[in-house]
């Protein structure tokens, strides 16, 4: 977040008297950065920092950035900016900084966001190059929208690309600056394919220097330990059954915010990223296998759990992912479903027009999820489907209604699997787990529930890891080597899809 959109935030919880440490932290450090500057804005307010770090506001003297020196403080910046309470309602602080109102050609924002290493970290990536070919008003549009509110300021009418390109990285919004290029539809969509790759390398850099890791409200995972995935789609091509399209992506740490794309790192070499790899389906595996290395390089000396999570079309949603072999250094070969927890995902959810239709359902359900995360008893949230002889689509879809998830314990006819999930997809239903297989003289029922209940949601895909784990022990039939878990988070799409979900100017 650029050091101006924080400012904001933080005089918006001070307005309520809701500021925390780091607010006071951050402010303190923005203020000391650059005392004659500050000395030169707000002297004529009675605004000063003494040698020994004391702020003189007005004929008061604060030791610290307490509550009082801070509300001291915001009204002596109000003051120094042109900016005064509106009292019609709403927000009054964020509205009144948005107004863009000057003084002296200067804005707080400039004042406190004024940074000698701004752009340090982008200009390695940037170059005029990649924009060759784009129309001046589609850059300058993307431009505009890139930065904050009050850079209206700045003199904003440059036509050269390079002295564009100098203020984006100075304000650090080069990443936003590309994704607004990328969703221009005038702009030939060769070059917004090259937009888009730039746009996730730009945010694999950002957040291999991102030492901040915001802890989720529902992880499952230890204190101290990375949340990590291994996110991979598989795609038909053209209708034909041997090749398939094949991306994949690694999230570090899936506790940063879920908007921000720069927690995917493409595990796909270069010149492999606009379209992906070709391989055919026996292929599949070893592919798996090659972005699984990958991945634990990228990890190397990190405490991590690290769950892979598969697109797979509908139809294929029953392929023994958990099954696949990779390797191993001491044992040179393993089940992948031993080693790490699978979470299939059917790939229809990364359509563009299925998320139009039905993403906001898709949340809702989502949010009843997160409700229940850790509870233990979550059996009656889950639809139960026993037998498939006289299935209807359209009756699984009610019945879905206000459930979180749906369990089969029967294994579904491979006739059946496309209607079965029309039903999942149209009720946005987040969860299933299911058997792929009859096993004769198992109550599959029981079994099925045992694995539900035995620990908390959130712990649900570990259950299922250390199910397969069991069966690998034993040579008899076990729901272990046949159990499959569907895990739809809303949240955790593919970063090229995600790209076209962000509102422009987010």
């Amino acid at each position: 977040m650029a050091p101006s959109e924080y400012l904001k935030q933080i005089l918006h919880r001070i307005e309520k008297g809701q500021q925390t440490d780091e607010d006071i932290k951050f402010l303190h450090q923005q203020l000391l950065a650059d005392v004659s500057q500050v000395v030169s804005q707000l002297g004529q307010y009675n605004v000063n920092i003494g040698e020994g770090k004391d702020i003189h506001i007005g004929d008061r003297i604060y030791q610290q950035l307490d509550k009082e020196a801070m509300e001291a403080l915001v009204k002596a910046i109000q003051e120094a900016s042109g900016i005064y309470q509106n009292t019609q309602g709403g927000d009054a602080a964020a509205r009144d900084i948005d107004k863009r109102i000057t003084y002296e050609n200067c804005t707080i924002i400039q004042l406190l966001a004024k940074d000698s290493n701004l752009g340090n970290d982008s200009q390695s990536l940037l170059n005029k190059s990649y924009f060759s070919g784009i129309p001046q008003e589609s850059i300058q549009q993307a431009y505009q929208d890139a930065l904050p509110p009050d850079a209206s300021v700045w003199n904003l009418e440059e036509n050269d690309i390079t002295q564009i390109l100098k203020v984006i990285e100075e304000f650090r919004k080069s990443l936003e600056f590309v994704k607004q290029l990328s969703q221009d539809e005038t702009i030939p969509q060769e070059i917004r394919n090259n937009l888009i790759s730039l746009a996730e390398e730009l945010a694999a850099k950002k957040h291999s220097g991102d030492k901040t890791k915001p802890p989720t409200n529902f992880s499952s995972n230890p204190k101290g330990q990375l949340e990590s995935y291994l996110i991979a789609t598989l795609e038909r091509c053209d209708d034909d059954n041997e090749q398939f399209l094949m991306n994949a992506w690694l999230i570090i740490d899936d506790s940063l915010p879920v908007n921000d794309l720069s927690k995917f790192i493409s595990l796909l070499d270069k010149d492999e990223q606009q379209l992906g790899i070709l391989c055919k389906f026996n292929d599949i595996p070893q592919q798996i296998n090659k972005f699984l290395k990958t991945s634990l390089r990228h990890l190397r000396g990190k405490q991590y759990q690290l769950i892979i999570e598969v697109f797979l079309p509908s139809d294929l949603i029953g392929t023994e992912v958990d099954r696949w072999k990779i390797s191993d250094p001491i044992l040179e070969e393993i089940t992948l479903g031993i080693k790490y927890p699978i979470r299939l995902r059917s790939l229809e959810r990364l359509n563009l027009d299925y998320l139009d239709y039905y993403l906001s359902d898709w949340y809702k359900y989502w949010d009843k999820v997160k409700d229940v995360l850790h509870n233990e008893a979550v059996q009656e949230l889950f639809e139960h489907l026993k037998q498939m002889d006289n299935f209807n689509f359209k009756l699984l879809k009610n019945n879905l209604q206000n459930k979180i998830g749906l369990k089969v314990t029967c294994a579904p006819p491979k006739a059946k699997i496309k209607d079965l999930f029309k039903a999942i997809l149209t009720a946005t239903t987040p969860i299933m787990i299911w058997t792929r297989y009859d096993i004769p003289n198992l109550d599959q029922v029981t079994a099925i529930d045992e694995v539900l209940s035995f620990k908390p949601l959130c712990h649900l895909c570990e259950s299922v890891r250390q199910k397969r784990e069991q069966a690998d022990a034993q040579t008899e039939e076990h729901l272990g080597f046949h159990l499959a878990l569907l895990w739809e988070d809303p949240h955790r799409l593919t970063p090229n899809v995600m790209l076209q979900l962000t509102t422009p100017g987010q």
